[in-house]
This record gives structure tokens, sequence and C-alpha cells, in this order.
């Protein structure tokens, strides 16, 4: 992110809610302006319609009724008449049309470049900002809370405009009939708007609150979900359904609340209103039976006083939709807003092309303040070097591996990659010459060349099919109904964990890093899988600096630098038989592992010499 624009994304965060939204509306302001006219027009009509009923009455239909006219010639001036309202009600039904077509082409518009900019942010947040936010929470934000802003420019903001159009020309057109009637009805209308006002104090924050429960509730649901084997598992179904119910309550008393408020103002409102009525029918038949007002005229302002029922209760959905919408938005924008702890320098390097020498120089790092994860690393990687780090939890292992391709930043020290500080650097150039195979692979919900080509979009099939025999995936890939071009389902759940890892290892040869980092990625499969993923890795650290978090004793033996971890700082260092002499820390550790994967170091040797013996056959 260059200076220019963190300067205008940290301006943009003291801007107000609505004032976001506007910004976003005056992109497509073509749109909303086409949209404004149209409405504009289709008002002005709409409010010409009861003026030519008021003539059909006044001038055709009481002239007959009471003899003064032609029947013949009032048949005809009547049939004008109603060729006229029928003209008006098309002008109005196709300037409607064109009017919402408008207005839901222009929401749609915004909405879709709001949706881009919080994607955007989501993807250029540090590992840091998921570990402290719920996936529910961010899922509400970008379906839910969208929707909400959607709906408030689709809907909400439109008929706000159309209601005072259609109440400033209604009025003034009633003022033209008759002021007196006009005036008798006008001290209903603070009482309306007094009580929309005192609906909307109280509605505001019970709709902020059931949106962050409403997040929170779909947090619940997603982590039910996505956990269900281990829910299944260990029986907890009945807690499962306890916090979700709990959540679920939660948000049902907080929108009865918000009913309980709706359900006291909206009647009032309509009483109000109701009030109104009575009133113009009092005063208006009494002019009526004086003479002063024609039962056109009365007519008309009745059909005006229906008129101006919309705009007035609409104001009452539009404060509801629009502090819940503010509320939305703010969500929405804390997102867009969220400040990017990974930065790029303005004058950030793009990296040559890298050979893999790895330097910590006295690297301190803390997620929190005060809790120190790693005191003074220093240690380096030369390329083509494996390192192998060996501690217990908490230890620091995994925080190693994290820091080299800059997903945290070190609280002190400096992390160097062939001679370059990683902060100097720009960080898509480092991280693409870095691949990364994690214990728990993930896969996309794409098909198998899909995945293997994800860091290499481009990559031609033949390619993709050498990495895949590389990784020792081939074989089984070929055995699929469709090959390469089987779906793996969400998260590779149709593939074994084995055949998961070997993927992942054909994603990362693919791409052909200069630096790899494994994390594990042998733990938990059996003997002839574990086989054929050593015999993968052998292929993908080759000529390789490697970063290896591992508890197999194979892999550890044949690493040319072993760094042994203990609460974050490095007790021990060296190849595996200089620190065997030792008998320090890590000749403690390797005794413990081998005792314990003794049969499973047998069983790999005996399945190595048996495929030997198959290939020689």
């Amino acid at each position: 992110m260059t200076v220019k624009n963190y300067n205008a994304k940290k301006a943009s965060v003291r801007m107000g809610t609505f004032t976001r939204i506007c910004r976003y509306i005056s992109k497509n302001w073509s749109l909303f302006l086409v949209s404004v006219v149209c409405m504009l027009i289709s008002t002005i009509v709409s409010v010409q319609i009861p003026l030519v009923t008021r003539a059909a009455i006044d001038n055709v239909i009481v002239p007959l009724a009471e003899g003064k006219l032609d029947v013949e010639l009032g048949k005809s001036v009547l049939f004008i008449l109603m060729l006229e309202i029928i003209g008006l009600t098309v002008v109005v039904g196709l300037f409607s049309f064109v009017q919402r077509y408008a207005n839901a082409y222009f929401s749609q518009k915004v909405i879709y470049n709001i949706r881009n900019d919080v994607f955007a942010s989501l993807q250029n947040q540090s590992f840091a900002f998921y570990d402290k936010t719920h996936t529910g929470q961010l899922l509400s934000k970008v379906t839910t809370d969208m929707d909400r802003i959607r709906r408030f420019l689709g809907f909400h903001l439109t008929f706000l405009m159309k209601s005072v159009i259609l109440l400033a020309v209604t009025l003034y057109t009633m003022f033209s009939i008759n002021n007196t009637l006009t005036i008798f009805l006008l001290p209903i209308m603070p009482c309306i708007f007094a009580t929309f006002y005192l609906f909307g104090k109280k509605i505001r924050p019970l709709f902020t609150q059931m949106r962050e429960q409403y997040g929170s509730l779909t947090s619940v649901l997603h982590e039910a979900i996505a956990g269900i084997r281990v829910v299944r598992a260990f029986a907890q179904e009945d807690f499962q359904r306890n916090k979700f119910v709990s959540k679920n309550d939660r948000y049902f008393q907080t929108a009865l609340a918000s009913a309980r408020i709706r359900a006291f103002y909206i009647p009032l409102v309509g009483f109000l209103i109701g009030l109104g009525i009575v009133i113009i029918f009092w005063r208006g038949g009494f002019e009526v039976i004086m003479g002063t007002l024609t039962i056109g005229a009365l007519v008309a302002f009745n059909a005006y006083l229906a008129m101006l029922v919309m705009p007035m209760r609409f104001f009452g959905m539009f404060i509801s939709g629009y502090h819940l919408t503010m509320a939305a938005g703010n969500r929405i924008f804390k997102v867009v807003d969220a400040e990017m702890e990974i930065k790029e320098k303005p004058d950030a390097l793009a990296l040559p092309e890298l050979k893999g020498h790895v330097r910590f120089d006295n690297v301190s790092f803390s997620y929190e303040k005060g809790r120190p994860i790693l005191e003074n690393i220093t240690f380096e990687a030369k390329p083509g070097e494996t390192v192998a780090l060996l501690g217990a939890t908490g230890s620091g292992k995994s925080t190693i591996i994290r820091l080299i391709p800059r997903f945290y930043d070190v609280s002190s020290g400096k992390i160097t990659v062939d001679g370059y500080h990683v902060r100097d650097v720009k960080l898509k150039s480092l991280r693409e010459q870095i691949g990364i195979v994690a214990q728990e692979t993930f896969l996309f919900s794409m098909t198998i060349r899909e995945n293997i080509a994800y860091g290499r979009p481009g990559a031609k099939m033949d390619e993709i099919v050498a990495a895949a025999k590389a990784a020792r995936a081939h074989e089984f890939i070929s055995t699929l109904v469709h090959g390469y071009d089987s779906k793996v389902g969400e998260r590779g759940v149709t593939l074994s964990g084995g055949q998961r890892q070997r993927v992942a290892i054909a994603r990362a040869l693919l791409t052909n890093p200069r630096i790899l980092i494994l994390d594990d990625s042998t733990s938990s499969v059996d003997v002839e899988t574990e086989y054929e993923i050593q015999q993968a890795l052998q292929t993908l650290l080759k000529n390789r600096t490697a970063f290896v978090i591992t508890q197999r004793v194979s892999t550890i033996r044949n690493a040319d630098k072993i760094i042994v971890l203990e609460k974050g700082k490095i007790v021990e260092e060296g190849a595996h038989e200089a620190l065997m002499v030792k008998k320090g820390a890590y000749y403690q550790i390797y005794q413990t592992l081998y005792e314990t994967q003794k049969p499973i170091v047998e069983a790999m040797s005996e399945h190595a010499s048996s495929k030997q013996e198959e290939i020689k056959q």
C-alpha cells in the first residue's frame, strides 16, 4: 500500500458512515440522476390524475345529474377525460419503469464497488487480523450487512426522495384547491414527525445490537458446521445446541424489544393519520354543504390525502431502515478501514530470483505485548540447506516459519533473504518464491488440476502432470473417474489426508520455490502413505532452502541443521551427529522420538525394501 493510499484510507476512517456511502453513490451519479429525474416526472404526472377526476365530477357528472348538460356531449367529454387519465397512467408507468431499472442498476453497482473494497481489504489483512476476528462475523458483514445497504439504496433512499417530492407537490396542489382545509390538516404533521423521531431514537441502539448478535449467531453456526465431525466424535451435540440456543435467545429478546417499539409507534402514526382524515371530511363536508367547495374538489382532496398517507407512513420505514443501514455500514467500513499491520514501504523493492540464503538476526516477537514468543533468535540457513525445527508445543517453531514470508512483523531484530531485509521488499515478490506445505492442507472446492495450479494459474497441463508425478500424486489422480478434472469438495474432504498432502506438495513443486516451509506434513498418515510423501519430499527439498517442523526421526536425521527451541529461545543448533555427541536437549528429544517411532521406522524400511524389489522385478 502506498503512502498516498494509506493516507486516503486514514482520512476515510474519520468520515461518517452515510458520507462514505454517498461517496460510492457519487461514482454512479449519472444513474442516480436518471432515477431522480424519472421519479420527479412520474410524481408530478401522478398528481395531475385527481385534478382530471375533479374536472370529470364537477364539469360532467354533476351537471349531467342536475340535467344541465347534454347526455351525448357529456359522454364524449367524459370519454376524453378517461382517455386523459389512461394516458397519464401510461406516462407514470413508463417513467416508473425506467426509474426502477435505473435505481436497481445504481444500487447494485454501489454494492458491487463496496463489496470489492471489502474483499480487497480482507485479502490484504495480516494473520493477526484473522486471529482476532470470527469467520462468522466476517461472513455476516459481507452478506447480510451488504444486502441491508443495497435495500436501503434501492428502496428506502428512493422512496424517501419520492415521498419528499410527492409531499411537496401534493401540499402545493392541496393549497391551490382549498387553503382553509389544508391548514386544518397541517397541525397533524408535526405530531407525526415527532412520533417518527422518538421511534428512531429508541430503535437505533437495538438495531446495532441485533447486527452484532446476528454476527455472533452466524459464528456459532459456522463453527458447528465446520467442526461437525469433532462434535459428533465427542458426543457434544447438546453442548453445541445449548450454545446456539443461548445466542439465538439473546437475538430473539432484542428482536422482541424492537418489535414492542414498532408495535407502539407505528399504530400511533396510523391513529394520527386517521385523525387527519376525520378532520378533512368534517371540515370539507361542511364547506360542500355551505357551497364553498365542490364535490369534485372534495373527492380530489381526499385522493391527495390518500397520496400523503404513503410518504407519511414511509418516513417511519425510512427512519428504521436508515438506522439499521448505518449500523450495517459502520460494521462494513470497519473492515474496509481495518489498518493493515503488514505494510509495504512506498519504495519497496521487487526481489530478483532468490538463491535462498535466510538469516535471522537477533529476532524477537510477541503476539501480545508483555508475552514474548521468540527472544533474540539468531541463525542462518544457507542456500540449499534443510533446517529442522524441534521443540515442545509453544516453543516458537510455527512462529519462526510465519515470520519468513512476513505473515507477521518481528518486534525487534531483522530477517534477511539473500541480504534483503524482508521489510524492504514487495510482499508479492517475496511470497511468490516461498512454498508452504502445511500440516492441515487446505484445498479449494475446485478440480485437482486447478488446486495444483493455484500458485501458477497459467501452468500447462504437462507441467501440472509432471508436478503431480514428482509428488507421487499422479497414480491416485489417474484412478479417479474424472482424473485431474475431479472436484475435491469443500476443503478437499473427498480426498484422504495423504492424498491432500501430495496434492499440496505438487502445488508447491509447480511454483518451483527457492525457499520451502514444511509444517509436520507427514503426521497422522499410514506407513505406505508416509513412504510416498517422503519420496515426494526428497524431490521437493532438492536444491531448495527448507525449514521443516517435524517429529519424524527420518526427516530430522537428514536435515543439514537442527535448531532446538525452548520457550522461544535457541538452546541447541547443529547437525544430527554433532548434537548427538553433546547428549544435550536434542539427544533427549531424539531418543524419545526414536523409541516411540521405532516400529514405524522399521515398517518404513521394510516397505522401502519391498518397493525396491518390485522395481527390480
